[in-house]
């Protein structure tokens, strides 16, 4: 029995963000198409690491898959419940011109050091809303514990939670 995690994100990011970070995010949200290259979560899958006799190729050599980390929706595992879902809108307005993004996902471990390079990508884009401290939450909650959300830290920072 894999081991599941609800995951729900808030961030306000800033309205300049580079073309090919906000063409990453999007696909990550799933909003967009897979981009050409990738600045944000470098790190793929490796799918194929040995030859077609199963001899092991040198790493330069393994295919290497990306997979969108915020991209699931529709109904949740029912261990979680609810909905999936990933959403990144534009605010408009002379002070408060900045990017919005809400995602509700279920995430498995293997996902771990991945969805760790786009929270630490969030964490170092995140802005304030209207000159409020930056905008970044992530809470976990495992499958098997109760409602309560609990806040996520990154490696010796505190927890993303305002």
């Amino acid at each position: 029995m894999a081991d599941l995690y609800e995951m729900l994100l808030v961030a306000e990011l800033p309205a300049d963000l580079p073309e090919a970070e906000l063409a990453e995010l999007r696909w990550h949200l799933g909003l967009g198409p897979e981009p050409d290259r990738f600045a944000i979560v470098t790190d793929g899958l490796p799918v194929v690491t040995a030859d077609d006799e199963g001899e092991p190729l040198p790493e330069a050599l393994w295919t290497v898959e990306h997979l969108p980390l915020l991209a699931g929706r529709g109904a949740a595992d029912p261990r979680i419940g609810g909905a999936l879902f990933s959403g990144l809108v534009r605010r408009e307005g002379p002070r408060d011109a900045n990017w919005a993004l809400t995602s509700r996902q279920v995430l498995h471990p293997d996902d771990r050091d991945q969805f760790a390079q786009l929270l630490g990508w969030l964490r170092r884009r995140a802005v304030g809303h209207r000159g409020a401290p930056p905008c970044l939450t992530c809470h976990l909650r495992h499958h098997e514990d109760g409602p309560a959300l609990k806040p996520v830290a990154l490696d010796g920072a505190e927890p993303l939670m305002y």
